[in-house]
């Protein structure tokens, strides 16, 4: 049994080439190329993620989502919460939660938009811009050494295949 946490490059290339032989094990016409390419972009992603909020957004006190929360509205202003959790990539059923933490801690605020109370959108408090501002420069620290090993031409490269694969909608 592998150790629970698989991180030198032997043991990733290893599991990789095991998982590999296991789909084809289940279907011999598996595409093999779009298999490397989502194991290995979802480990990445995993491990990107789990890396930041260990080092980064934990200390701070904060969960992934609250960051991703405050960061998305001290990008692009007040928001409704419905619209917030398509863009920060937070479950609807979990954007509340996560609201009502941030708001308990006074980095962000609910405010009712129109005269019967029901549009409500989330904004940033001072405290909350300072928050977000300091852990984004913490955040973007550590991914320059996360992503130090790539030339920043394949870091450019690498962002606008992923920006692709984004756009792609999947249901067509």
């Amino acid at each position: 049994m592998p150790d629970d946490h698989l991180v030198d490059g032997d043991t990733a290339t290893a599991f990789e080439s095991l998982a590999r032989e296991r789909v084809i094990e289940l279907d011999h016409d598996i595409d093999l190329h779009t298999f490397a390419a989502a194991f290995n972009l979802f480990r990445a992603a995993s491990q990107i993620v789990q890396d930041l909020e260990a080092t980064v957004h934990r200390p701070l006190g904060l969960s992934i989502a609250g960051f991703r929360i405050l960061f998305t509205v001290w990008t692009l202003g007040d928001l409704q919460p419905r619209q917030l959790a398509q863009l920060a990539g937070v479950s609807r059923a979990a954007i509340s939660g996560v609201v009502n933490t941030l708001e308990r801690d006074g980095l962000v605020e609910r405010r009712r938009e129109n005269s019967d109370g029901r549009l409500v959108t989330v904004r940033l408090t001072e405290a909350g811009a300072r928050t977000v501002e300091g852990a984004y420069r913490s955040q973007n620290r550590r991914e320059r050494e996360l992503f130090a090993r790539l030339e920043p031409q394949e870091l450019d490269l690498l962002a606008s295949m992923i920006r692709r694969l984004l756009a792609t909608d999947p249901t067509r």
